[in-house]
């Protein structure tokens, strides 16, 4: 029997705007066992946490506006949910950054960022 992916049954809010998920990102997420929620725009993100939106996890697209990656940074650690920034696979990132793709290795970066063993970091 195959073990569970650390995303099952998780709930992933994924904030940037639309075209930051692509189709394919969305089905490795998916493949994972993982719900995903979004893309939400920043605004509707703050909306949304501020309204009590249930999720386990968030990846954040880095080019939003620094106020409100400051503000999204401070509001998921004061309640311990862990989170990433990242690119999207259109841009190039700088490396070792996170890239949100469909790339097997790319979606294992952010799970192991996210859900593995050295929960100490959020980003």
């Amino acid at each position: 029997m195959k073990s569970l992916s650390p995303l099952a049954g998780k709930t992933i809010l994924i904030i940037g705007e639309p075209s930051f998920l692509s189709d394919g990102a969305k089905q490795a997420l998916i493949a994972c066992q993982a719900s995903v929620a979004g893309p939400v725009v920043v605004s509707s993100a703050m909306e949304c946490l501020s309204e009590g939106l249930v999720f386990e996890a968030a990846i954040i697209d880095v080019g939003i506006s620094d106020q409100a990656m400051l503000w999204l940074n401070e509001w998921l650690e004061a309640r311990g949910i862990p989170f990433v920034f990242a690119h999207d696979q259109r841009s190039k990132p700088p490396p070792g950054g996170f890239i949100l793709s469909d790339r097997p290795a790319d979606i294992d970066a952010m799970i192991a960022a996210l859900f593995g063993p050295d929960l100490s970091y959020y980003h």
